[in-house]
């Protein structure tokens, strides 16, 4: 059997593609058992089918961070996007000093979820934080706001909050894709006499479209299951209005004890992932084709 053939490499990756299949496999079957349990660790442990789930589909709580889970993550996503395209195309255009404000933009990714959260935290305090101070001597308020007190604004501020950390890592991506069309597409759309909007439509947009789509899709997925920044900032208060998917499930393991019920709710977290991740995907894959 020589290197160049495929039977060999086939071989060679066997092993690789065990330990990976087990490594997703195991887990996932483990989850479908404990979904199909009644496994509350007082009662004995006996199978119950889909009543973990029927019970979840009945539970007001459970559509209520459903809701939240999508308004959080729809959020967070626009947000990261609409800020990173514009900076993207902005460091595209800067080219003295082009590596210190990159890097310097790249700033809030090193910061942990968990510090961001209290960080932001701080800065909305309507006490002594920056922004109500800042917002007070603008003359825009006129008494200072306790956003993370508020059920109507705490979303609001959460949602800030994580996108804050996100944007470097989709402006990365979104920047990585415009550096990669041909310089010569711009020029011959400037010598046609196309403005920067026309430039940005027909040429950034479609070209770049690729790049956009897998950041969008990794910051939902990421944003889907969140729960650090909001555990730090609001613990999903007030008054449940920042309570998501991530908080129920940790509810049912850390405070019920109902391993069986969290079980279904992640099992219904990773089928909402998987519907979205393949959305995305099934786009990308047909625009290619296309």
């Amino acid at each position: 059997m020589r290197l160049s053939d495929s039977r060999f490499g086939f071989i060679l990756s066997m092993p690789g593609a065990a330990v990976l299949f087990l490594w997703i496999l195991v887990p996932f079957v483990l989850l479908v058992a404990t979904s199909l349990l009644r496994y509350d660790n007082i009662r004995p442990v006996v199978f119950c089918g889909l009543k973990n789930y029927r019970y979840l589909f009945h539970q007001r709580v459970f559509w209520l961070s459903f809701k939240n889970t999508m308004v959080f993550c729809a959020g967070v996503t626009s947000l990261t996007f609409v800020i990173s395209l514009i900076l993207a195309h902005s460091l595209s255009r800067i080219t003295r000093g082009s590596g210190i404000l990159r890097s310097f933009a790249m700033f809030p990714w090193a910061v942990p979820m968990v510090v961001s959260g209290f960080m932001w935290a701080q800065m909305f305090n309507p006490s002594f934080g920056v922004i109500n101070d800042f917002l007070l001597r603008l003359g825009i308020l006129r008494e200072p706001i306790d956003i993370y007190g508020n059920p109507d604004l705490a979303m609001m501020g959460v949602i800030i909050a994580d996108s804050w950390t996100r944007i470097p890592f989709m402006t990365i991506i979104i920047l990585a894709g415009l550096e990669s069309i041909d310089p010569t597409l711009y020029e011959a759309a400037r010598v046609d006499g196309a403005d920067t909007l026309q430039i940005f439509r027909h040429v950034s947009l479609p070209l770049n479209r690729k790049a956009m789509l897998t950041g969008v899709v990794i910051t939902t997925i990421f944003s889907f299951r969140t729960i650090d920044t909001i555990f730090s900032m609001t613990f999903g208060g007030p008054a449940k209005a920042t309570y998501t998917f991530g908080f129920y499930i940790l509810d049912y393991i850390y405070r019920y004890f109902n391993f069986g019920v969290a079980g279904a709710m992640s099992m219904i977290m990773l089928f909402l992932l998987l519907m979205i991740g393949s959305f995305f995907i099934f786009h990308i894959l047909r625009r290619e084709k296309g």
